[in-house]
C-alpha cells in the first residue's frame, strides 16, 4: 500500500512537471511570435450612409377601410387564424 502512494505521487509531479513545462513553452512561443509578428487591427468597415425614406402624404382613411379592418380582425380571431391569412372581398349590408 505504502508503495502505490508513493507510486501515485511521482506519477502525478511528473505530470504537473509536464504540464507547467508545456504551458511555459507556450507562453514564450507565443510571446516571440507577436514580437516578430505584431498584431494589426483591422481597418474599420466604411458605414453605410442612412437610408431616408421618400416623404409621402399619409393615406387618407375612410370609414369603410376602418370597417373592413375590424371585420378582418374579428374573423380572423373568430376563426383562429392570423389576420393575414384571411382576405376580405365582399362586404354586403342587410
Amino acid at each position: 500500500m505504502n508503495e502505490a502512494v508513493f507510486t501515485s505521487l511521482t506519477v502525478s509531479a511528473i505530470a504537473i512537471c509536464v504540464i507547467f513545462l508545456v504551458l511555459t513553452i507556450l507562453i514564450y512561443t507565443i510571446k516571440i511570435l507577436v514580437h516578430f509578428i505584431p498584431y494589426e487591427a483591422p481597418p474599420p468597415k466604411p458605414q453605410p450612409a442612412p437610408r431616408t425614406a421618400p416623404k409621402t402624404a399619409p393615406a387618407a382613411t375612410s370609414d369603410a377601410d376602418e370597417d373592413i379592418a375590424v371585420i378582418t380582425s374579428v374573423m380572423a380571431s373568430h376563426l383562429g387564424g392570423s389576420p393575414g391569412n384571411l382576405q376580405v372581398v365582399n362586404i354586403q349590408s342587410r
